[in-house]
Order: C-alpha cells, then structure tokens, then sequence
C-alpha cells in the first residue's frame, strides 16, 4: 500500500461534548499543516445484533437525520470556506470502538484524534472503554487529546523499553522531530538491582540518542533509578516537569493489563497524563520508513536492525 494513500484522513470520532469539539477544531488546524482532509465520525450506539428490536426503524431514522444535522452546524464552527470543503462526516449505527477501528481501517487515517478528559486519582480506574479499545487495536496512531496543546510538538517524550517494537516508535519520533522540530525526551526506568552504566536499557538509550541526533533531532535521554515510584508516574512527573507537549508510548495487545509491565505503563500514561498522550500499536507503525527517510544515518544499527 503505498505512502500517499494511508496518510490522508484525520479521523475525529465526535459526541457532540466539549472534549471532542476540541479535538475536531484541533484536527482542522493540523489538516492544513499536513495536508489531510478530516472525517467527522458519529456513532449511534446500538445494543448489537438485536438493536432493530430495541429502537424502531423510524426512530434511527430520526436519530441519525438529528446527527447529521449536529454535525453541520460544527462546520459552521469553521470560518474558513476552504476548511469546510476538507472536512467530510458520517453517522454510523454500532459499538463505538468497533466502528472508530472499523472506519479507520476502511480510510487509511492518517491519525484518529480522541477528545478525552477523563482523569483519576484512582490509578486503578479504568479509562473509558471507547479510548481503552482503540488504543490497544488501532490501525493508526491515536491522539488522545486533552490537557494544553499549544506548545504538543514543540517538545516530546518518549518513553523506551527493551521490546522489539521500539525501533518503531523511534522512527516515529524521528519523523515528528524532523517534520515539526520537535525536542524528543527519550526516557526509561531501571527495574533490576543492575547498575545504571551496565544496563541493556541505558546502551540501548545512548545509541537511540545517537541515531537521532545524527538525524538532525535535538534529543535528550533521562534513565530513572530503580525505587518504589512506578515507572508510570516517575513519565508523567517528568513530562510535567519539563513542560513537554506530548508523551508518545506503544501500546501492545498480548499484555495489555495490570500484571504486565508495559501494559499497565501504557494504560496508566493514557489514564492520568494531564498532557496529551499519542499511541502507537505495531500496525500503526507498519510503514516503510526506511524508504521514506532519504539518507538516514543509523550509525549504531538500534533502527535498522531487524
């Protein structure tokens, strides 16, 4: 599949509340700067298979006509005649998550931007179960949008761990600070008695450091000490310390709950970040950048390296 196609459409699924109204004026302000077209998605949710006999045909009709009529009238939230003619929308009948997976597959998004505002101190709440699932199974990269982002590319953090999916989400970072100039914060934690200098996760740091700024990317790496601090916590206390603009994670399906370490580090980071938050799985991040980073420097071979 090539390159222009997968990346043209910035999927907002919308609810009419005021965190997904953010997200669609943001997703029109990003439109322009990469040249993408933004589809509104409305989901009408729907009990499953036996949703025709809980709600009759002409009250889905009524439904759906009342949607589409809501989600003109954020068009009009647009000034510009021009941006209205990039954005499209679509009212669909289902499960929420189902459908924003669904719809992003069918599309080739670009990015699907979530309006979320839900914050804990309970780090044992569940997140919402629409921004749960999608996360965890997106084709695309998820923006989960809250908190301040004027200042989202200007600077960000990327926590790392040992897993195969790294040199993924390197690239990833890579490409926003080549694109938008960003500073990236490549961050881990010691989880072992094993000494800083001598760790797998610190080489593999300092290389990761050195590929990216041979790339032309300001970067900074910070490896916390081992202590009673959860690897989670000691991110978002940094991320906040630091005034970064956005946390960039992978989210990875076959340990994605509390008894495995980076499932958990990447449930909580979506739960309780003030700061927004972009998820990657490994198929958001099947894409060839090899070839699309011409002359890339991979001195150490962290990226390249299959």
């Amino acid at each position: 599949m090539c390159m222009e196609k997968q990346l043209k459409i910035i999927l907002v699924p919308v609810d009419f509340k005021e965190p997904s109204i953010r997200a669609f004026k943001y997703a029109v302000n990003l439109s322009k700067k990469l040249h993408s077209k933004v589809l509104l998605l409305h989901i009408i949710q729907t009990p499953g298979i036996l949703a025709d006999f809980f709600k009759g045909k002409e009250e889905m009709v009524q439904l759906t006509n009342s949607a589409k009529d809501r989600l003109t009238r954020l068009l009009d939230l647009l000034d510009d005649e021009t941006l209205k003619n990039d954005v499209s929308t679509r009212v669909v009948l289902g499960k929420p998550y189902q459908k924003i997976i669904e719809v992003a597959k069918e599309v080739h998004a670009r990015m699907v931007i979530l309006g979320e505002n839900h914050q804990s101190n309970d780090i044992n709440q569940e997140i919402g179960s629409t921004v749960y699932h999608v996360t965890l199974k997106s084709p695309s990269p998820v923006l989960t949008f809250k908190g301040n982002v004027e200042n989202m590319n200007s600077s960000i953090v990327v926590p790392i761990d040992l897993t195969r999916e790294m040199r993924q989400q390197l690239f990833s970072a890579l490409s926003y600070g080549l694109n938008y100039n960003s500073k990236i914060h490549l961050v881990s934690s010691l989880i072992g008695g094993i000494k800083m200098r001598e760790s797998r996760i610190y080489k593999k740091l300092k290389r990761a450091k050195q590929t990216l700024t041979e790339n032309g990317v300001e970067c900074t790496l910070k490896l916390f000490p081992r202590s009673d601090v959860p690897p989670f916590r000691k991110v978002i206390e940094y991320a906040e310390e630091i005034n970064a603009g956005m946390i960039l994670i992978m989210t990875h399906e076959e340990g994605y709950t509390y008894d495995n370490y980076i499932g958990a580090f990447a449930h909580h980071i979506i739960n309780k970040s003030s700061i927004p938050v972009l998820s990657l799985t490994s198929t958001a991040t099947n894409i060839d950048f090899e070839g699309v980073f011409k002359g890339f420097i991979d001195p150490a071979g962290i990226m390249l390296k299959k």
